[in-house]
């Protein structure tokens, strides 16, 4: 299905009037696996528009009465009640982008001269291809420190700009 769309004789070639290996070229590999990530946004889209749902219309009621414009709305009510929202995607897209594994394991293998070869692939490959089994798991010790950290930075920083409720100043 992937040489249909991104091969030479495929449907984005035929679209933009090129002749381009996008999976064969280094420097456009990677391009089509980010594009392919992109279109997979769907499930934290669903989570952004039930914390839409959630916010009173009685806020932007007042808003309107008071005289606020749509951006006003926008950045004064919309923004800081999704904050929350907001926070739990970008720790779950921070973890999953730690492990992307099976876009490049599937599409490309790691290839062009290792382009899209991740990490998680990386790990993969010494665990069950080469049969290192001891560097791969030190590989995935790190993986599981570097995410831990990441997420440590990502809650420290929450209290900053994730908005809970009322808020004591």
């Amino acid at each position: 299905m992937w040489r249909e769309i991104f091969g030479r004789n495929g449907l984005i070639n035929s679209i933009l009037s090129t002749d381009i290996a996008w999976l064969g070229n280094p420097n456009t590999a990677i391009w089509t696996l980010i594009i392919l990530a992109v279109w997979q946004f769907g499930s934290p889209m669903l989570i952004f528009l039930a914390g839409l749902k959630q916010i009173p219309r009685e806020f932007y009621e007042a808003a309107a009465i008071d005289g606020a414009n749509g951006w006003q709305q926008f950045w004064r009510i919309t923004l800081p009640l999704l904050t929350p929202i907001i926070f739990f995607n970008l720790v779950m897209q921070l973890i999953s982008g730690f492990m992307v594994f099976t876009q490049a394991f599937i599409i490309t293998g790691g290839a062009p001269l290792d382009t899209t070869l991740f990490y998680a692939l990386y790990l993969y490959q010494r665990a069950f291809v080469s049969l290192q089994m001891g560097y791969a798991s030190a590989m995935a010790w790190v993986l599981l420190a570097m995410i831990a950290v990441m997420t440590a930075l990502v809650f420290r920083s929450s209290s900053y700009w994730v908005f809970y409720g009322s808020q004591e100043d």
